[in-house]
C-alpha cells in the first residue's frame, strides 16, 4: 500500500508539479470533511470518513485528463473537489485515492457583452465571480447561501440553487453548456447552446451528477445587468394555506419575483424575527422584485402585493424584507448556525401546488416525531424556492445536544432524515431540491427512482466509467 501511493503520489507530480500535489496526511486534514453533519462530526471525534491518500491540485483540463488516466490504469478512485461547501456529503473521500481539488482551475476565460454569456472555470469561486461581474456592471443571479466557499463547477455538479432563483431559475437554468473530462480522460465540449434538437442534452446529464459522471472544467454561463430598482414588501397570514395559495396565485400568473419566502409560524417567529428584529407571530411572505425597468418592477410588486391582500394578507414594514435581504446569509453563520455537540440538517423537498400544503404537514410532523422528546428537537421552515407549478419546503431540524457515542448520534440523525423523506416522498413529494444527495440521501435512490430507473442511472455510470474510478457508490451507482 505505502508503495502504490508513493507510486501515485510521483506519477501526480509529473503531471501537476510537486508543489500540486499534496499526501499524507496533510490531505487527510485539509480535505477531512465537507459540511455534511456527520463528515464533521466524524472528523472531531478523531474517525474521519474522508481519507484520500493523496490531494491534486490541477491548473488546467488536460492535467485532469491525465490524472483519470492515471487512476484508470492504477485502479483508484477519484472524488472531486470545489468550495468544501456541500451539506450532503458528496466531496467526502469515502474510498480512499485521490482528491481532485479543482480550485486552481478558477480563470474567467471570456465575456461576450452582446450575448451576455461568460465561460468560466469550474474552481471560481461564486463569490469572487459576482464581485467581479458586479464591478462591470453585470451580475450572474446564482446567490447560493454557500457563495462564500461554493463554486461554480460544485453548483453545477450538486444542480444548487440561490436565494434568487424563483425568477432567475437554478443552476441549470443559468448554464448554456460545458466543457467536462470523461472518467477515461477524455476532453469534451457540449453543444453551445441547450436549446436544440442534435440528440439528448448532454449538459444537463452532468448537472446534479455529483461527480460521478465526469469532471466539470468550465462551463457557458448567462449573465444579466444589475438591475435598476428593488421593491421589498413582507405579508403576514392568519394561516399557513393562504399564505401558500397568495405564493401560488404569484407564481401561476407570470408573476417571477426573484425572492419569494415564506416561513411557518415557528420559523418566523424565531429564526426570521430574530434576523430582522421585528416581532413576528404568524406565518410571514418576504417578497422582493427586481428589474432593469422601474415603472415594471412597480408594477410587478404591486399586482403581487394586491394577490396577498386577496388571500388575507397583512402588510408588513417593507423594511423586514430589506432588512433579510441585507442579511440573507446571517442564517448560516453562528449564533443561528448549529455547531457540535449539536445535530443538524436540512430536509428540502420540493412538490407541485397539489401536493405541497400535505407534504410540509407529513414533513414536519414526521421530523418532529422522529425521536424521543427528550431530545428536544427543533424544527424551523419555509418555503423558500418557488416555480410555476409548486415550490419547496426548508425543514431545518437541530438537535442541541446529541448524544455523546458517534454513532449512536448517526443514528439519531440518520432516524430523523429516515423519518423526514419518507414521510415527504409518501405525500408526493422529491425528496431533494437543491442540496444533492451526497452521503446522507444515497439510502433513498432506490426508492425515488425505482430499481428500474436506478439502474437505467447505473447503465450510464458503466458506460462512462467502466472501472468505477469517479466517485464509487456515490448517488447508489
Amino acid at each position: 500500500m505505502v508503495a502504490l501511493q508513493q507510486r501515485l503520489t510521483d506519477a501526480l507530480a509529473n503531471i501537476v508539479g510537486a508543489q500540486n500535489v499534496l499526501a499524507q496526511p496533510e490531505a487527510r486534514t485539509r480535505y477531512a470533511s465537507d459540511q455534511y453533519w456527520y463528515a464533521i462530526a466524524a472528523a472531531a471525534a478523531g474517525q474521519p470518513i474522508s481519507r484520500p491518500d493523496v490531494a491534486v491540485l490541477p491548473t488546467t483540463p488536460e492535467q485532469i485528463g491525465a490524472i483519470l488516466r492515471l487512476a484508470n490504469e492504477l485502479g483508484v478512485p477519484v472524488t472531486p473537489w470545489g468550495g468544501g461547501s456541500g451539506v450532503q456529503g458528496a466531496a467526502n473521500v469515502d474510498q480512499g485515492g485521490i482528491v481532485l481539488d479543482l480550485r486552481k482551475l478558477n480563470r474567467v476565460r471570456g465575456i461576450d457583452h452582446k450575448s451576455l454569456t461568460c465561460v468560466v472555470e469550474a474552481g471560481k469561486n461564486c463569490r469572487d465571480f459576482e464581485a467581479e461581474l458586479n464591478a462591470i456592471g453585470l451580475t450572474f443571479t446564482h446567490y447560493p447561501a454557500s457563495t462564500e466557499w461554493a463554486t461554480i463547477g460544485g453548483s453545477i455538479a450538486a444542480r444548487g440553487s440561490g436565494v434568487l432563483s424563483t425568477k432567475y431559475g437554478k443552476i441549470e437554468d443559468h448554464v448554456l453548456n460545458i466543457e467536462f473530462v470523461t472518467p477515461t480522460g477524455e476532453l469534451v465540449h457540449t453543444p453551445s447552446v441547450p436549446r436544440h434538437a442534435v440528440g439528448p442534452e448532454l449538459t444537463q446529464l452532468l448537472v446534479g451528477a455529483e461527480g460521478t459522471l465526469g469532471i466539470i472544467t468550465a462551463a457557458t454561463v448567462k449573465l444579466r445587468a444589475l438591475p435598476q430598482k428593488r421593491v421589498f414588501g413582507a405579508y403576514s397570514f392568519a394561516s399557513l394555506s393562504e399564505g401558500i395559495e397568495a405564493g401560488r396565485r404569484i407564481m401561476v400568473s407570470g408573476l417571477r419575483p426573484p425572492v419569494m419566502r415564506l416561513y411557518d409560524e415557528h420559523a418566523a417567529s424565531h429564526s426570521l424575527a430574530r434576523a430582522v428584529d421585528i416581532p413576528l407571530s404568524e406565518p410571514t411572505l418576504v417578497l422582493m422584485f427586481d428589474g432593469e425597468y422601474p415603472d415594471l418592477v412597480d408594477l410587478e410588486a404591486k399586482i403581487a402585493f394586491d394577490l396577498c391582500h386577496d388571500h388575507k394578507g397583512k402588510v408588513l414594514p417593507a423594511q423586514l424584507g430589506e432588512t433579510w435581504w441585507e442579511k440573507r446569509y446571517v442564517f448560516y453563520y453562528p449564533p443561528y448556525a448549529p455547531e457540535l455537540p449539536s445535530i443538524w440538517g436540512t430536509v428540502d423537498v420540493v412538490a407541485d401546488f397539489q401536493h405541497i400544503e400535505e407534504v410540509y404537514h407529513a414533513t414536519t410532523r414526521a421530523v418532529r416525531e422522529s425521536i424521543d422528546p427528550k431530545w428536544n428537537l427543533q424544527l424551523n421552515t419555509h418555503f423558500s424556492h418557488w416555480y410555476e407549478w409548486g415550490s419547496m419546503i426548508y425543514a431545518r431540524m437541530k438537535v442541541p445536544t446529541g448524544p455523546d457515542n458517534l454513532q449512536e448520534a448517526k443514528a439519531l440523525h440518520d432516524e430523523i432524515f429516515r423519518a423526514g423523506i419518507e414521510a415527504a416522498m409518501a405525500a408526493g413529494a422529491v425528496m431533494n431540491d437543491h442540496h444533492g444527495v451526497g452521503l446522507r440521501l444515497e439510502p433513498f435512490m432506490e426508492a425515488q427512482y425505482g430499481e428500474a430507473g436506478l439502474q437505467a442511472l447505473s447503465s450510464i455510470k458503466r458506460a462512462l466509467d467502466p472501472n468505477n474510478i469517479l466517485c464509487p457508490g456515490k448517488l447508489g451507482l
